[in-house]
């Protein structure tokens, strides 16, 4: 079940063939942008309160820390490939390739039917990206890049029809100046950060650093930072000799109740229970 892969930082990619469970898993995710697309199979797709019929061909935008689960119909089960690639990949957090990813609506539509000439065109590409990642052929890593920015493209070119180019624009300059703060925050989620830290590294007041925060990830610092803290305790939960205590202690919360609590708000299910799940 588990999928918490480690981008390099020489490269940050990885691209994998995944096929999601009959029963329904708890939620995940990555500190990392992904694209899916269904190979064969169908099943449902779920990216927090949403919900996608899934068929061969269709394509899934998932953002980073967005959180999403998938499940296979037992007939026919689901097959994905699903790429991971960090935004240095292809030019920064500034980089309008990245726009789709980052866009935070409840209207935000992240499949991509089969049918359309864009989730074709992406499929193809996605192959090609399997095979030079299998194959290891020279400069693969370089075709592999190039691959992913025309990908990025095609999905870009779908998704600008929703928004006009100034929206687009604003939301990637949003992302670009909160981008040292998100890093901030994943260096030091286990230490005791607080929202005027945050502000400091970003030269604003603590009030725009708020509004700046949830207009550019759909969500508050502290619940930002606590699905951070969750999701370092959900990989350290995989070392059965390592207490509970440690793990939450060592993630940035201060109490057992306030970790079990956010846990079971966010993964779905308690501590000790997703244990049992992830190391039987």
């Amino acid at each position: 079940m588990k999928r918490d892969y480690h981008l390099n930082k020489d490269f940050p990619f990885h691209i994998t063939r995944w096929v999601p469970n009959t029963i329904l898993e708890p939620f995940h995710w990555h500190n990392a942008f992904e694209i899916g697309y269904c190979i064969s199979g169908s099943g449902f797709f779920y990216l927090g309160g949403k919900k996608y019929e899934v068929n061969p061909g269709d394509v899934f935008v998932v953002s980073n820390m967005e959180k999403h689960r998938a499940q296979s119909n037992p007939i026919d089960p689901s097959t994905f490939y699903f790429v991971k690639f960090d935004a240095s990949l292809i030019g920064g957090a500034g980089n309008e390739l990245l726009a789709p990813f980052i866009v935070k609506s409840d209207l935000f539509i992240n499949k991509i039917d089969g049918q359309l000439q864009a989730a074709s065109q992406i499929g193809g590409l996605m192959q090609h990206i399997w095979e030079e990642i299998e194959q290891e052929d020279k400069a693969y890593k370089s075709m592999v890049k190039g691959l992913l920015i025309q990908v990025c493209t095609l999905l870009l070119r779908h998704y600008v029809k929703e928004q006009t180019m100034d929206e687009w624009n604003r939301s990637i300059q949003a992302y670009k100046k909160l981008s040292p703060a998100l890093d901030r925050i994943h260096e030091l989620f286990h230490e005791n950060i607080q929202l005027k830290d945050i502000a400091e590294c970003l030269s604003l007041s603590t009030s725009r650093t708020y509004h700046l925060f949830k207009e550019t990830m759909g969500e508050g610092f502290k619940e930002y930072l606590t699905k951070i803290r969750i999701h370092e305790s959900k990989k350290r939960l995989s070392d059965p000799n390592v207490s509970i205590t440690e793990i939450y202690l060592s993630c940035g919360f201060q109490g057992h109740a306030a970790f079990y609590r956010s846990f079971k708000k966010i993964v779905g299910v308690t501590p000790k229970e997703y244990r049992r799940y992830i190391i039987t």
